[in-house]
């Protein structure tokens, strides 16, 4: 059985500077922006595939504008297919 520290060693790796957390490695300079590189890519396809589905569902362009913060007309340009 884990003691009431297993949650406070937890919350001290997440605090942690991310060149002590689990998985960041030391690499080239802006090392860890290429490393955001994939997820931001990931993030895009992602937000791109739940515009189609919510378009596709019925959802209006000012509707999916509201969450997305911009205008109907713009996300209607950066999300039509």
């Amino acid at each position: 059985m884990r003691g009431p520290d297993t949650a406070l060693d937890l919350r001290t790796e997440d605090l942690a500077p991310p060149t002590q957390q689990t998985g960041w490695k030391l690499g080239p300079i802006a090392g860890y922006t290429a490393a955001a590189l994939p997820l931001l890519a990931q993030a895009r396809a992602a937000l791109a595939t739940a515009v189609a589905a919510d378009r596709a569902a019925g959802a209006a362009w000012d509707e999916i504008a509201a969450v997305l913060d911009v205008s109907a007309d713009t996300a209607a340009r950066r999300h039509r297919t």
